[in-house]
């Protein structure tokens, strides 16, 4: 890793490039576990999500996401294609209203499991303090830019954030 980044020069020093280098071995490891689980670490967030709001409709679940409606659409599809979450009737007659199956709570709580073993493996190089630390400073960073995110097209947040 220390040749690859001595080939790239200054890109390399620049944390964003780190964070994003990061985030991809991070992410790629995480696919591989999600897999074992048969559904994707996005889908596995949108789960989550649903898991917490029940009743929330998928405009509300594409905006958290950062998603726009075809991929929620398909994400969701997704999920009620393997049982995992149903449509009800929503507030209107043109929303859903999306529930946790009994077999998606317990996706659920094995996604939950799963994240975290991945997150104390995955961070076993950092002490606790420092985990802590690095979640303190990640979470400042965003805060000091939330303003941006909202102007980010839809589909520039899916990207970043691997619904698909």
């Amino acid at each position: 890793m220390k040749n690859d980044d001595a080939r790239l020069g200054e890109i390399a020093d620049r944390t964003g490039y780190q964070l994003r280098r990061v985030d991809m071995l991070s992410m790629e490891a995480l696919q591989d576990e999600m897999s074992k689980l048969g559904v994707p670490a996005g889908r596995a967030t949108a789960l989550a999500y649903i898991g917490l709001h029940p009743g929330c409709d998928q405009t509300e679940l594409g905006n958290v996401l950062g998603i726009n409606r075809a991929s929620t659409m398909a994400a969701v599809n997704n999920l009620v294609s393997i049982g995992v979450v149903e449509r009800r009737p929503g507030r209107d007659r043109r929303s859903n209203a999306l529930h946790l199956t009994e077999a998606g709570h317990r996706l659920r709580a094995e996604v939950v499991q799963l994240t975290a073993d991945h997150e104390e493996w995955f961070f076993a190089s950092l002490t606790t303090d420092e985990r802590t630390e690095l979640r303190r400073l990640l979470l400042k960073i965003r805060q000091a830019h939330k303003s941006v995110e909202p102007r980010l097209p839809a589909s520039k947040r899916a990207l970043l954030r691997r619904v698909k």
